[in-house]
């Protein structure tokens, strides 16, 4: 049985940097598999930066977090709709557009790359 998967672009909220994070098709939920860093100009033309998605994301056990911070969280911003690495804390800083806000960890979330 093939696995549906794809990528969702994120930025690193201390370092700044782009990573992809690979995620996977599982019992109607998208989970968080691997990630890794990418440079811009590869994400664009894997057409990583027009990917969307929306539905319950959740962290695989083996998941190693971003590549730069190693944080295995990561929220996705209420004005742009990216995401960011997340480190716990109730504020957060959108990595993309530097909006603030309070994180909320539930419900089914929308979920889009680009923009650089």
């Amino acid at each position: 049985m093939k696995k549906e998967a794809s990528v969702i672009l994120a930025k690193c909220g201390r370092e700044k940097k782009l990573y992809g994070i690979r995620i996977e098709k599982r019992n109607h939920d998208w989970v968080r598999t691997w990630a890794f860093p990418i440079q811009e100009e590869v994400a664009e033309k894997e057409g990583f930066d027009k990917t969307s998605f929306t539905g319950n994301f959740y962290t695989d056990e083996e998941y190693p977090g971003c590549p730069y911070c190693g944080t295995k969280k990561c929220f996705v911003c209420g004005s742009c709709g990216k995401v960011s690495c997340y480190d716990g804390k109730e504020q957060v800083v959108c990595s993309w557009c530097g909006a603030e806000g309070r994180a909320a960890s539930e419900g089914t979330m929308d979920v889009s790359g680009g923009g650089f």
